[in-house]
C-alpha cells in the first residue's frame, strides 16, 4: 500500500491540510472528534510522517551522517554503538555509511550525506584518503564535522582519539621492561595519522632504550587480518624470528596468529604478540591479546557529544580530544605479573 500524505487525508475529509497537521499533533484548537477522524484515516491508509518535512521549521533534519572504513572490524562497530547512544539521547537519528577503505567511496558517501542535509558528520577516514577536497567542500557547506579515531590534521575540524604515539611508546616500553628486545612491527598505513603515530611511538621506545632501529623489523600495509598475515610472512622471509610482534591493531595481530600457525611457529611460547585493541575483542581471541586498551564506545560517545556542541555553537573553535588508554595483559606474551597496568602519564 502506498504511503498516504497529509494533503491526501485532507482531501478525503474535505478539510484543510493545516487541520490535519494540527489533529496529528494533538493541538488544543482541534476537536476530539476531528482528531479521531484524522487518526483513524491515517491508520487505515498507512500514513507515516515525513521526517524531514516535520523538521523544516527548526531548519534541522535531526540526522547525523557517519562514515567509517569498515564495520566487520569490531572496533568501529562498538564505536558506532557509542555514537548511537549519545545521538538518540539527544533526539538524533544516525545514517551509517561504509567506505570499505576506499577514498572514492568515502567521497561519494560524504556527498550523499550532504545531499540528505544531515546536521553533522562523524568521519573515520579510509586508508586511501589523500585528497582533501571533499572536506573543504564540507567546510564551505558549513556542516559541522568531527573526525574520530582516524583524522586529517590542518583542516580546522575537531577530532577525538587517543595519543597514538604516546600509547605505542608506552606499550613497547612495557614489553622492553619485561625482558624482550627483538620487537618487529607490522604497521598500518602511513598514509593516515594512526599508522604514522603508532610507528613513531614504536621507534621512540626503541631509541629510548638504546636499541638500534632496524628497518627490516618493520613492514607496512593496511589494517586487516590479511595485512597481518602478509606482514608476518614478509618479515619472516627477511631473517630470524623476533621475540614479539607489535601489531598496529587487533586484526593485524589475528593475521599474524594465522601466519605463525601456517608456518608452524608456536605462539606465544616462541613469539609473543601485542597490539592496539579493546578488551571486548582482546579477551575472546586465543590466546588473549596483550594490548593498549581503547574504549571504542567511549570514543564514539565523546565524538558525538563534541559534534553536538559544534552544532549548537557554530562558531566554536575546533578541539582535539584525547580519551584514556591502558595496558591490559593477556596471554599473548609470557610475562608473569599483574593482569592490567594503567599507563603512568608521569613516567
Amino acid at each position: 500500500m502506498p504511503i498516504i500524505n497529509q494533503a491526501q487525508i485532507a482531501g478525503i475529509l474535505n478539510v484543510s491540510r493545516a487541520t490535519v497537521s494540527k489533529a496529528l499533533k494533538d493541538a488544543d484548537d482541534i476537536s476530539d472528534g476531528m482528531k479521531k477522524r484524522v487518526r483513524d484515516l491515517a491508520e487505515k491508509f498507512n500514513y507515516i510522517p515525513h521526517y524531514h518535512a516535520s523538521n523544516l521549521q527548526s531548519k534541522r533534519t535531526r540526522t547525523i551522517g557517519i562514515v567509517v572504513p569498515d564495520i566487520s572490524y569490531s572496533f568501529f562497530a562498538f564505536a558506532i554503538d557509542g555514537i548511537m547512544d549519545a545521538a538518540q539521547r539527544s533526539g538524533y537519528q544516525v545514517i551509517l555509511t561504509v567506505s570499505r577503505e576506499k577514498a572514492d567511496i568515502e567521497r561519494k558517501n560524504i556527498l550523499t550525506l550532504l545531499s540528505m542535509r544531515v546536521d553533522g558528520l562523524l568521519v573515520a577516514v579510509s586508508r586511501e584518503t589523500r585528497n582533501i577536497q571533499i572536506f573543504r567542500k564540507v567546510r564551505r557547506s558549513e556542516i559541522p564535522l568531527v573526525f574520530f579515531d582516524r583524522s586529517i590534521e590542518g583542516l580546522g575540524f575537531s577530532a577525538v582519539g587517543i595519543d597514538d604515539r604516546d600509547a605505542a611508546r608506552r606499550l613497547i616500553d612495557f614489553v622492553l621492561r619485561s625482558g624482550y628486545r627483538r620487537i618487529w612491527h607490522i604497521a598500518g598505513s602511513s598514509g593516515i595519522d594512526v599508522g604514522r603515530n603508532r610507528r613513531a611511538g614504536y621507534e621512540d621506545a626503541l631509541k629510548k632504550r638504546g636499541i638500534r632501529l632496524r628497518k627490516d623489523w618493520i613492514t607496512e600495509g593496511g589494517f586487516t587480518r590479511a595485512d597481518g598475515r602478509r606482514g608476518f610472512r614478509e618479515l619472516h622471509r627477511r631473517g630470524s624470528l623476533p621475540d614479539v610482534i607489535f601489531a598496529a591493531n587487533d586484526q593485524i595481530a589475528l593475521g599474524a596468529y594465522d601466519a605463525m600457525r601456517e608456518l608452524g611457529i608456536r605462539y606465544p611460547d616462541r613469539v609473543g604478540v601485542v597490539a592496539f585493541s579493546h578488551h571486548e575483542y582482546a579477551e575472546i581471541v586465543s590466546p588473549s591479546l596483550t594490548i593498549i586498551h581503547v574504549d571504542p564506545c567511549l570514543l564514539g560517545r565523546k565524538a558525538m557529544e563534541l559534534l553536538l556542541r559544534h552544532m549548537d555553537h557554530p562558531g566554536a573553535r575546533s578541539r582535539r580530544l584525547r580519551i584514556p588508554a591502558e595496558i591490559q595483559k593477556g596471554e599473548s606474551i609470557r610475562i608473569p605479573g599483574i593482569r592490567r597496568e594503567k599507563i603512568n602519564r608521569s613516567s
